[in-house]
């Protein structure tokens, strides 16, 4: 019986493929040619940007979760949405990492029902995690991925790029958005979209 709480009296995906049913991404096909994004925060001023992303503090993401019908509208407008990015910070207890997954795909797939496609947002855990944290994202789909906010710690930088050298092994994505405050580290097969495009 679903109970009146998390979301679930709104919508219930699972995915029964997957130890904690975190619902399946389903693949995004369309390349992506976007030189504007915008930030959720910043998204109902802004009528020019083509991209929204969701790279910014988790508590600005909360509402989305909170009122998923809210926005509906608003994420209608824009040609590009990536799937939002509830964190799965390293020093986190696992099951609040899970749960942040778990958020992220549950928005993806609601939207999704509304016909926003949201692009899959690719973001591992710890590599003793991995066989959980990258359950539910698309083979051969066009994906974002972001090293925002962990390349100062040159620990947490090395698992960055182990994760991303992972996630090439484990979904061949056919396009990567790279969204990243240092460029020149950025892989050369990406599309590199530094910080300065990020409103």
């Amino acid at each position: 019986m679903l109970r009146t709480l998390l979301n679930q009296n709104i919508a219930c995906f699972l995915a029964d493929d997957n130890y904690y049913n975190f619902p399946d991404c389903p693949p995004y096909s369309k390349i992506v040619d976007c030189s504007s994004w915008v930030s959720i925060d910043k998204a109902i001023q802004d009528r020019k940007s083509e991209g929204l992303h969701f790279f910014e503090d988790d508590y600005k993401i909360e509402r989305l979760w909170n009122t998923p019908n809210k926005y509906i509208n608003l994420l209608s407008r824009f040609d590009y949405v990536i799937q939002t990015d509830f964190s799965l910070y390293f020093d986190f207890p696992v099951a609040l990492q899970v749960y942040n997954k778990f958020r992220n795909h549950w928005l993806l797939n609601f939207y999704a029902l509304h016909g926003i496609s949201m692009i899959p947002n690719i973001r591992p855990s710890l590599p003793r995690f991995w066989e959980w944290s990258f359950v539910g994202y698309p083979i051969s789909s066009v994906v974002a991925f972001s090293d925002i906010g962990c390349t100062k710690d040159k620990a947490v930088k090395k698992i960055i790029v182990q994760s991303y050298d992972e996630m090439i092994k484990r979904l061949s994505p056919v396009q990567i958005l790279y969204f990243t405050r240092s460029p020149s580290n950025a892989p050369s097969e990406c599309n590199v979209i530094p910080l300065s495009y990020l409103k």
